[in-house]
């Protein structure tokens, strides 16, 4: 799902609260209008504001038959029972009473809801890894995690994170797929082993199950690739679904993140020279390795 079309039901989730807040201001209403003395002094009401509104009429003297009546409506709700703050829809945010938007611009409580959505849908592995969460102590990789925190901010390049395994690579990288999501940016995070399954099997459905696959992952704002590498590499499905990937996701100037055990050369021995020369092009790529041994093995060393 694209961040169109997640804005949109965000959007509809805001407007179903601004619904159910009026509705049940209505149907207070709908009980008070049983009563014909207050139906018939809030239709007159009504007529005497529009008369005001439109001009009609003496204005003093419309003024004081809008009074009276509202004074009367008043004393009336009084004897009903009914509290006037029932009358007042109960809105979820006081901001915007949930339309979603103020003086034109998105409230706070939809771009809430639009992360949600965002995170909800992005695939991250553990919406609890961040930076701000990271136990990171290595100065080279606390440098590497300042300048991946930087280019998520300046959406100017693409991000190719090597090392040897348990270094922190996929932490790294779910980290910047949470703050990008958090930044409001639609995101998908995914295996080269799923995505290359993903592939395979939209080969063979077809074109359309292809071209569906290959619209949502060039539509998304940002795509992250974990464990390039370990896919099984499948003759006229790997390379050319990957390299339009990047082909098109570059021509749109859309980021792409990747992690790899691989060494650079590794990476121009498996893949052909048009994806090479994507993934390798530092003018285009941040290329960083991440130091030091494996953190999950040294976390269940005896001491």
């Amino acid at each position: 799902m694209n961040k169109r079309q997640l804005l949109q039901q965000a959007k509809r989730i805001v407007d179903s609260r601004r619904y159910a807040a009026e509705e049940q201001r209505e149907r207070v209403l709908e009980q008070l209008r049983q009563n014909d003395e207050w139906r018939l002094a809030e239709q007159r009401l009504r007529s005497a504001q529009v008369d005001l509104a439109m001009g009609y009429g003496d204005a003093t003297a419309l003024k004081n038959t809008v009074a009276a009546l509202e004074k009367q409506l008043s004393e009336l709700l009084k004897k009903s029972g009914v509290k006037p703050s029932e009358l007042t829809p109960r809105y979820s945010c006081k901001l915007c009473n949930d339309t979603g938007y103020v003086d034109g611009k998105m409230c706070n409580c939809l771009q809430t809801e639009l992360r949600r959505l965002i995170i909800a849908g992005s695939n991250i592995p553990d919406k609890d890894f961040t930076f701000e969460n990271s136990s990171e102590t290595d100065k080279h990789n606390l440098a590497v995690y300042k300048k991946v925190k930087q280019i998520c901010d300046l959406g100017d390049k693409n991000i190719l994170l090597t090392g040897q395994v348990g270094t922190g690579k996929t932490y790294l990288l779910s980290a910047a797929a949470n703050y990008a999501a958090q930044c409001g940016k639609s995101v998908l995070f995914v295996t080269a082993y799923s995505l290359n399954a993903d592939f395979l099997a939209a080969y063979l459905d077809g074109q359309d199950a292809s071209s569906a696959l290959l619209e949502n992952l060039i539509d998304t704002d940002l795509l992250l690739i974990d464990d390039l590498g370990t896919e099984r590499l499948v003759n006229n499905v790997t390379a050319n679904f990957l390299f339009n990937v990047l082909n098109e996701r570059m021509l749109a100037r859309k980021q792409i993140f990747f992690t790899t055990n691989l060494q650079l050369k590794d990476i121009q021995d498996r893949y052909d020279e048009r994806i090479v020369s994507r993934l390798l092009d530092q003018s285009r790529t941040f290329i960083a390795k991440l130091a030091g041994d494996d953190k999950r093995l040294a976390k269940n060393r005896p001491v």
